[in-house]
């Protein structure tokens, strides 16, 4: 992958000093030097082109700058090598992407866990764990190899793997798989398995052949190349049989060469770009926004996706007639005031909306994945799981007590992002094959989406949606993933376009997509969609026009109506013409 950098800017930029020099000076040599540039760049490439018999107009320029070469037309097999060179950075500007989504990916696995030695804990390379070793996790700690839960208890964050932000806790026994994070105290494993076995790692082998094994995608500039190519043949080589008059077969060459292919394209897609940057829409490649435009089917990721991605508190169901909501809001805020919870979080937020403050609570007692508990205005007031009798569908719910007695039940879910039902349901009745991808559990997410017409994938690994996502491409299909966490990583990379909501500090997933969409405004989807058709409409416009002229340019070439040097203005023409209206891409297509 070539990047614009200072060694990407060296090839242009001498050519164009050279090209200046020898037009200020007279220095003919100059020009010399200039297509010797051009064409050593492009020797390699066209050479590979050539060899595997695949249209280019790369060995076009070649063969135009040779032939500039051998009948002294040195002024435009210069400018020739000038736009070639250009037409190359341009490109690699526009293909500019960052590649770092394995080593972000491995980045977040710690190297060494604490090993169980008798009486004490001994940090140890996690690739010498061997299985059977006992381990320690500390709180906040990612989970590094995969095993069985010794201590009595752990609460753990399965969003890296399940996508779902309710933390969940574990007894004795109870399977712990790596790339869960410890969200509460520290606890004991016994490792089964290995590094290279763990679920964690397992992900990262998804993302890795994931981007190995992606599939080309045929480019707007790939699928005209071949039939231009072989028009600028058969026309020259018809010229040169019919007069043999070099001369002539070098304009055709010239007006044939390197614009709108080598420029066009990359200008509108560098435009689109620019325009979805400005909407918070970050796409890195040009290739990216032009396959967006051919999609047919969308898998989304749930929690974080679509829905808000963290606990809400969405109803509180009173047990005591004397109690008020308020009253019980109050209370259960003044215990978890003291809490980090994701709950407590959720009810704290809930208290701000509403704008009071709650009394003071004394003796606060937490036990993790127990409970909390204290006094209020001296009554005893605990917080716990209300029993499974209690509980809504989709979501979790705790009990508050006072003095032992039931007062009340708070529920919480992760909900929608406002207006989710009807983006989804435009998007299909826009054409899209829509499922969604979560793992929830089905009668949770059957919960959520109730009465969308689209296809749910409950209880889905990282595995699973990497499979959903090849099984749809296996049928033709284009497909666009969008999530927003760890354990979409691996669909993210397979899919032709990786979406991902980069509102979360989960680097991996942003590193494997191909569109960071920054924030969590689902609405952007229909804007990309948008600017993605915009950008390659008027590419395709840009390209098949400057076609065209070139075409008609080389026939009046072919008859002797336009010398070397002429064609090579003439081109120049075309080529601003065509960049003119590429550049149309960077404004709203709506405007």
């Amino acid at each position: 992958m070539r990047y614009l950098n200072v060694k990407t800017l060296i090839l242009p930029s001498s050519v164009a000093i050279l090209l200046a020099g020898a037009l200020i000076f007279g220095l003919p040599t100059l020009y010399i030097f200039a297509i010797v540039i051009g064409i050593g760049e492009i020797f390699l490439a066209a050479y590979e082109k050539i060899r595997t018999k695949s249209g280019s107009l790369d060995y076009i320029a070649f063969l135009a700058m040779a032939i500039a070469v051998s009948t002294g037309e040195y002024l435009a097999g210069t400018v020739i090598a000038l736009m070639y060179t250009g037409g190359e950075a341009l490109e690699a500007y526009a293909s500019h992407r960052a590649e770092a989504s394995l080593s972000a990916l491995l980045a977040r696995i710690p190297k060494t866990a604490l090993v169980k030695q008798e009486d004490t804990f001994v940090a140890t390379s996690l690739a010498q764990i061997p299985t059977g070793a006992t381990i320690v996790v500390r709180g906040g700690e990612l989970v590094p190899l995969d095993g069985l839960l010794v201590s009595a208890s752990a609460v753990l964050n399965l969003a890296n793997l399940t996508g779902e932000p309710l933390p969940e806790t574990l007894t004795a026994g109870a399977v712990i798989k790596s790339g869960s994070v410890n969200a509460g105290e520290a606890f004991e494993i016994t490792v089964s398995g290995t590094l290279a076995t763990s679920t964690y790692a397992k992900i990262v082998d998804l993302v890795k052949n994931a981007e190995q094994g992606q599939s080309p995608f045929v480019r707007l500039t790939t699928a005209a190349n071949l039939p231009f190519t072989l028009l600028t043949l058969a026309i020259s080589s018809g010229v040169y049989f019919i007069t043999g008059d070099l001369g002539r077969v070098l304009a055709v060459l010239v007006i044939a060469t390197p614009c709108p292919l080598l420029i066009a394209a990359p200008v509108a897609f560098i435009g689109g770009l620019s325009r979805a940057a400005g909407r918070n829409i970050i796409v890195k490649t040009p290739t990216a926004l032009e396959t967006i435009a051919k999609v047919s089917t969308i898998f989304f990721d749930k929690t974080g996706t679509l829905t808000l991605g963290e606990p809400r508190l969405t109803e509180i169901t009173l047990l005591d007639t004397h109690a008020t909501e308020m009253q019980v809001l109050s209370l259960a805020a003044a215990l978890e005031f003291h809490s980090i919870h994701p709950l407590a979080r959720a009810i704290i937020s809930a208290t701000q909306k509403r704008n009071f403050t709650p009394a003071p609570a004394i003796e606060v007692k937490e036990i993790i994945g127990n409970g909390i508990e204290g006094r209020v205005n001296g009554y005893h007031i605990s917080l716990k799981q209300a029993p499974t009798a209690h509980h809504r569908e989709g979501g979790i719910s705790l009990l508050l007590t006072e003095d032992g007695r039931d007062i009340a039940t708070l529920h919480f879910a992760d909900t929608l992002k406002d207006n989710a039902k009807k983006f989804l349901a435009e998007l299909t009745r826009n054409g899209f094959k829509v499922a969604v991808l979560t793992g929830d559990r089905k009668e949770n997410a059957e919960v959520i989406f109730a009465g969308i017409n689209i296809k749910l994938y409950a209880d889905c690994t990282p595995e699973d949606k990497y499979r959903l996502v090849d099984e749809a491409k296996a049928r033709g299909e284009i497909v666009a993933m969008v999530g927003d966490g760890l354990n979409d990583a691996p669909a993210l990379a397979r899919a032709d376009v990786g979406i991902v909501f980069s509102g979360t500090e989960n680097s991996a997933s942003i590193e494997a997509a191909d569109v960071a969409i920054l924030g969590h405004d689902i609405h952007h989807i229909h804007e990309l969609f948008a600017l993605s058709k915009h950008s390659v409409h008027i590419a395709s416009q840009s390209v098949y026009a400057g076609i065209s002229l070139s075409t008609l340019g080389m026939l009046f070439a072919a008859f002797g109506f336009i010398k070397p040097v002429e064609g090579a203005i003439i081109q120049e023409g075309i080529d601003i013409a065509v960049i003119i209206n590429a550049l149309r891409t960077a404004f709203n297509p709506h405007d």
